[in-house]
């Protein structure tokens, strides 16, 4: 049996696609191998990335898309009619106006890896959310926002349609877990010896180090209940041996239908990463480049970036809103706020040390995150612009002594306390080309951190502060191949006691660098990169002197390989 008839929606039609496609779906009602047979031929060969476009993504995902707490309606053996509330007699569901800003113009890109565990669940192609993993489209943005939920599986549909009466608890029949694998091969132009990384210290060798892995990932990520998901990470590192909660959160979130034109999201959150729930990829936790190997220079960075991939034992409870207006959804408007505290066995650092190791400890109090953001999508184009702020009390030793010898958590008893107040200013510029499979993302993030140090036992200032400025942009051609690259720039006063005179008698944190970077995607899930960087200036140091070697002695290269099933 022939399916519908989409001819009319290759080129989107901006005005209202889900009517419109609604409308067809309904009338001639395509039977499920249709489908099914469009999804094999488009979303799952593993051999090469998709080349799915505008059309193709009206034919995929609105048939069986169900979104948190709706029931599906099903038609007779072999056929699946198009599920509208029970409440609406229209094709004109109350839910296909929640996805029209989702798809539009800007949704389907070039063909990238994304989380496996989602694309399962979704029956979508990895493109579909993903220009490449981690940076989302504005369908990504939304599957995010509505906490992880939205399905789109037939069978399983069918099966809760059957059983909805009789059973109260409804697992996934679908696997949620996924496993990320990363190897990498580093060269420093000075070798480890110029890093203050001896290899009895580090393992390293002196230069060349290679990972494999350099880490391994498992991941519980999807619908956990309708409303409820998840996206679990633990994570095994290859150079410590360690295994620990990377970074990871839990959402609810229920999407509200204002009128034809305005929806309201909800949630509430919990995650052990500041910036993990976000919906950008400017913040720290998200930002480019999106994987380094553990054998490259580190500069010194604000509290909030340190804290990103779950590099402190924090554990933060929040929620959030998010208003999509406009014809198609085109306007966001996000805000959210979350609250941070220790929490003894999370995160990646000893928790006997603590937050900003190795000169402060755990978090004092509480520490407030504000996020507000604005997104505004037209034609092939979508632009956020945004800021966040974090305010972090820090005990400032590292470690305290009981009165037995015993060595325990800082903040276990009173002392110095450091403050560390975030503050930041992001924009993120998209263009999706959904005909050619390109696509281009330009991202700025500056961040200003005011410093307020407790006594002078580990800071040679009573006050100061860090910039952190991030400028980078991605371009994927034919969902193959891309080049990326960008400009890092961190400076500020020279405080010796806080940032150490490892590098430089001065103790500068300026540090500033450019990055080069060529990628290649031969399937789906493989990732391959090579990646360039060159150090104008590495904590106050610049050219060679008698004392100090030259910060181009830190230039690095990155071979890098991602698997993720």
């Amino acid at each position: 049996m022939e399916g519908p008839d989409l001819s009319k929606l290759k080129r989107f039609d901006r005005e209202d696609p889900i009517r419109m496609f609604l409308a067809q779906a309904q009338e001639d009602q395509a039977p499920v191998v249709h489908l099914e047979a469009r999804l094999a031929k488009n979303s799952h060969d593993s051999r090469k990335p998709s080349s799915i476009n505008r059309g193709s993504a009206l034919k995929l995902a609105p048939k069986s898309l169900r979104h948190p707490g709706q029931s599906p309606k099903v038609g007779q053996e072999g056929e699946e009619k198009v599920m509208v509330p029970t409440s609406v007699s229209s094709g004109r569901g109350k839910w296909a106006a929640l996805t029209a800003g989702a798809l539009s113009g800007l949704l389907m890109s070039s063909g990238a890896w994304a989380m496996p565990s989602f694309a399962r669940q979704t029956g979508w192609s990895c493109a579909a959310c993903h220009t490449s993993y981690p940076q989302l489209t504005p369908m990504g943005r939304e599957f995010k926002l509505l906490g992880y939920t939205t399905i789109n599986l037939q069978r399983q549909q069918k099966i809760e349609a059957e059983l909805a009466k009789t059973v109260h608890v409804l697992l996934p029949r679908i696997s949620q877990f996924s496993i990320f694998l990363q190897a990498s091969d580093t060269h420093v132009a000075g070798g480890q010896a110029v890093l203050k990384n001896p290899p009895s210290v580090s393992g390293s060798a002196p230069n060349n180090n290679v990972e494999f892995p350099q880490q391994v990932s498992l991941f519980y990520a999807g619908e956990i209940t309708p409303h409820l998901g998840s996206f679990l990470h633990l994570t095994y590192g290859g150079q410590t041996g360690g295994l620990g909660f990377d970074d990871s959160s839990i959402v609810w979130a229920h999407p509200w239908k204002l009128n034809a034109d305005s929806m309201v999201v909800t949630g509430v959150d919990v995650n052990n990463t500041p910036t993990s729930t976000d919906l950008w990829n400017t913040v720290p936790d998200w930002q480019a480049p999106f994987f380094n190997s553990d054998y490259v220079p580190g500069a010194p960075a604000t509290f909030i970036e340190n804290s990103a991939g779950a590099a402190y034992p924090m554990a933060g409870a929040g929620a959030y809103v998010a208003d999509l207006f406009g014809a198609n959804h085109a306007n966001w408007l996000y805000l959210e706020a979350d609250t941070y505290t220790n929490a003894t066995g999370n995160g990646t650092m000893p928790n006997t040390i603590g937050a900003f190791a190795p000169n402060d400890g755990r978090l004092a109090s509480a520490a407030p995150y504000v996020r507000l953001a604005y997104q505004h999508n037209w034609s092939d184009w979508n632009w956020e612009v945004g800021t966040y702020g974090m305010w972090s009390r820090v005990y400032e030793s590292p470690v305290s002594t009981a009165s037995s010898g015993a060595i325990v958590p800082a903040g276990s008893s009173s002392g110095p306390v450091d403050q560390f107040n975030d503050y930041d200013l992001d924009s993120q510029l998209q263009w999706l080309n959904t005909n050619s499979n390109s696509n281009l993302t330009v991202r700025v993030d500056w961040i200003h951190e005011h410093q307020a140090f407790g006594s002078t036992t580990y800071s040679s200032l009573s006050s100061g502060s860090l910039n952190s400025m991030n400028l980078n942009a991605t371009y994927w051609y034919h969902d193959h191949y891309a080049a990326q690259g960008g400009y890092q720039r961190v400076y500020g006063p020279a405080n010796p006691g806080f940032w150490g005179t490892t590098y430089s008698p001065s103790g500068s944190p300026n540090t500033s660098d450019e990055w080069i970077e060529a990628s290649y995607l031969p399937w789906w899930n493989t990732r391959l990169s090579l990646r360039y960087t060159l150090y104008n200036k590495f904590q106050g140091l610049g050219g060679a002197t008698s004392t100090t070697v030259a910060a181009s002695k830190f230039n690095t290269v990155e071979l890098l390989a991602w698997l993720a099933y």
